[in-house]
């Protein structure tokens, strides 16, 4: 476990380097599934970097990545959210905050097994942390332990979250959740534009907790783990055990987690 851990740092840290070489260089940028998914030439650069790290150790490695060219460009054979290994990568989490100099997007790299996460790293390029776990062994910042906090009422909680490229339904499911958080009342709201980065300030303490819909298993499966690994509870938005199939994520100590649950239910699907 401890070698798959230290090569998800590892990897992490590889398309780090590319992304930070490139912050005024950053190629071609286009969109995706609507106007406001985007990618850039960076995006597929990390990727590459990260997969080829990858690579280098085990030359046997399946990957899920976000970004399809990199497959082909690293020569990155593709697997599935459900092989025995694999690992499942985002090259640059948050490229609108990226695109637009905000300084907070990241680098995410899981490993899982059966679907489970295992072991995996975020590390947040602007503020040159790498948070990483891997099962059993905890989660660490830059090398020091870290827990989530032990917040036990929302009207004293920091919540963190984020908005969908879907701006029909579900982002009407998003924003009648926030206010009724908001309206709960929470202490605050933060959005920062990183799943990834989401998850680890809760692991790290700095949030209390963290609630999004529509994402896929790339923005959170590193994440998953550290949560775990910081004494948090992670589900889907339904309050079922977090899975590669779940499009949404609630995070928190588990006794915030509850209330948290107890809100989001009262917006209905």
């Amino acid at each position: 476990m401890r070698n798959l851990l230290d090569l998800a740092v590892k990897a992490a840290l590889a398309g780090a380097e590319v992304i930070s070489a490139r912050v005024n260089d950053m190629g071609t940028v286009r969109v995706k599934s609507t106007q406001v998914d985007v990618v850039t030439d960076v995006d597929i650069a990390a990727g590459v970097a990260v997969a080829k790290t990858i690579l280098r150790q085990l030359p046997d490695a399946g990957f899920v990545i976000e970004e399809e060219e990199v497959h082909a460009l690293a020569t990155a054979p593709r697997g599935t959210l459900t092989d025995a290994e694999v690992w499942v990568i985002d090259p640059l989490d948050g490229t609108t905050s990226f695109l637009h100099g905000f300084p907070c997007y990241s680098v995410s790299v899981a490993v899982l097994r059966n679907g489970v996460p295992i072991a995996g790293a975020v590390h947040n390029v602007p503020a040159q942390e790498t948070i990483a776990a891997a099962a059993g062994l905890g989660a660490t910042k830059n090398g020091a332990p870290i827990q989530c906090n032990d917040t036990a009422q929302l009207t004293q909680a920091l919540l963190m979250s984020g908005f969908p490229y879907d701006r029909g339904a579900t982002l009407d499911r998003q924003l009648a959740t926030l206010a009724a958080f908001m309206r709960t009342p929470i202490h605050g709201m933060r959005r920062d534009g990183s799943a990834a980065v989401d998850c680890t300030h809760v692991a790290c303490g700095r949030a209390d907790g963290f609630w999004e819909y529509s994402l896929r298993p790339w923005d959170t499966a590193a994440g998953v783990v550290i949560l775990r690994e910081s004494g948090a509870r992670v589900t889907d938005t339904n309050g079922e055990p977090w899975s590669t199939n779940a499009t949404g994520i609630v995070a928190a100590n588990p006794a915030l987690h509850a209330q948290m649950l107890d809100v989001i239910r009262t917006i209905g699907a």
